[in-house]
């Protein structure tokens, strides 16, 4: 890849002090809201209360645009152009995790030191929300018509805890034949010393994520020349803790690493210091090489290869004295980065259960397609942010983490996850953690950001 030349962070598209500390103050309305998903309803008052706000914070977008809601609270705003022939999502959520015992300041009830805004959901997600809806406010008040586009501004109330929101939310589109051509999510964000060897500012667009499915794996008791399998030693417990542990000394689960795994290294490979700028600008020649530092690193091998978990074992009993289990079973959690792979894995999975006697039955297919890093919507974002953030390294890559965006992967062309979020190692380490915060200078720029992508989308 050819090096880019990175301007200095003060190039960038900026907004000035007095209208960030004015977006800093709306933007804390909206943290202050404890929007902690509960399904017993404790924490309704505050949904309420939030979303009173959102419509009163944009009236422009609340009384323009059409409001659909679905479950409990997962919001769509749908601003609808003329003549439109495409439609575009931007995602987020507004339920946030709670707080952790380690934070200085009251995690709902946002403060402002050191030039940064703290408050659970700052990063995660309500300041990309907030710029969302921001953006588009503005847009409405300019009178910009949104000619050819119907824009879609959708935000789950149950997110972090894998709710039903944005599931309620496809389903519907899907009844009424909705598509969308571009999908813009969180995932990927502007990090800063993530990446080996690399001092400048990263902008890594999620292109893709590793995809979740659930086998529950039973053993019955079995008597002898049952069904041609070989004989089964043990108690049905004791057989299949020997099938667990099987599989996981087995190495069925190959590394391999994909196309946007590898495009985030070489991306990075001009802008690297000696000699990781020679190895990664040379990835296929030194690629085994790559390939096997990188397994030795936890955060790196989940980059290359199916995560293999098994997250429980059950026996059920018989009636009497000995309450000997006749059946057992476990789950087997699997995150996958390709479907095909996937399937060649399970199958030997299956093959060694065939020995045991295990019956192996899909129980969650939650999986979502990787996103061509060549295509025009892609490269548009790659553009925006080489204009908004002319000090940044843009590269593709993959989410080991997942998003509501995987839900879509049946409606939408083409799946970004970024948000213009400019974060620190330490802030990014604050996410689902302690003293949760942002840079309020970020707020605008994260404002121009989505009114730019709006724009040329």
């Amino acid at each position: 890849m050819k090096k880019r030349t990175l301007l200095p962070e003060t190039q960038r598209k900026n907004v000035s002090a007095e209208q960030n500390a004015a977006y800093a103050a709306r933007l804390k309305r909206l943290i202050d809201c404890k929007t902690v998903w509960q399904k017993d309803g404790r924490n309704a008052g505050e949904y309420r209360k939030f979303y009173e706000i959102v419509a009163e914070l944009f009236p422009n977008l609340h009384s323009k645009a059409k409001r659909l809601t679905f479950g409990d609270g997962c919001f769509f705003y749908v601003v609808e152009g003329k003549n439109a022939q495409k439609n575009v999502l931007l995602m987020s959520h507004h339920d946030v995790v709670d707080g952790t015992p380690g934070w200085e300041t009251d995690p709902f009830c946002a403060v402002e030191k050191n030039g940064c805004l703290y408050g659970r959901g700052t990063v995660d997600t309500k300041t990309p929300l907030f710029a969302e809806l921001q953006a588009v406010e503005e847009l409405l008040e300019e009178g910009y018509d949104f000619k050819g586009l119907n824009l879609y501004i959708g935000s789950s109330h149950n997110e972090e805890v894998s709710g039903d929101g944005m599931v309620l939310a496809v389903e519907a589109f899907q009844k009424e034949g909705i598509r969308f051509d571009v999908i813009l999510d969180e995932g990927g964000a502007i990090t800063t010393g993530m990446i080996p060897g690399v001092s400048a500012k990263s902008a890594v667009i999620a292109v893709h994520e590793k995809s979740r499915h659930l086998y529950r794996c039973t053993l019955k008791e079995q008597t002898a020349g049952h069904g041609g399998l070989n004989p089964v030693k043990g108690s049905v417990v004791a057989t299949l803790s020997e099938f667990i542990a099987r599989v996981n000394s087995s190495k069925i689960f190959k590394a391999e690493i994909a196309p946007e795994v590898k495009a985030t290294f070489t991306g990075h490979a001009p802008y690297m210091s000696f000699p990781l700028n020679v190895v990664f600008g040379a990835f296929d020649l030194f690629e085994p090489i790559i390939k096997k530092i990188m397994m030795g690193i936890p955060q790196a091998s989940a980059m290359l290869s199916t995560g293999a978990t098994f997250t429980s074992i059950h026996g059920q009993k018989e009636e009497g004295p000995e309450f000997k289990a006749n059946e057992a079973s476990t789950m087997l959690s699997l995150r996958c980065i390709r479907e095909e792979t996937l399937q060649k894995e399970l199958g030997r999975v299956k093959a060694i259960a065939a020995e045991y006697g295990v019956e192996v039955e899909e129980v969650l297919r939650d999986y979502c397609k990787p996103t061509d890093f060549t295509g025009r919507p892609f490269r548009v974002l790659e553009d925006l942010l080489h204009k908004n953030f002319p000090d940044v390294v843009t590269v593709p890559f993959l989410l080991t983490a997942g998003t509501d965006a995987r839900r879509f992967t049946d409606l939408a062309d083409s799946i970004l996850r970024f948000a213009p979020i400019d974060l620190s190692k330490k802030q990014f380490a604050t996410i689902h953690g302690d003293n949760e915060n942002i840079t309020i200078q970020n707020i605008g720029q994260c404002v121009l950001f989505y009114k730019d992508f709006v724009q040329v989308i």
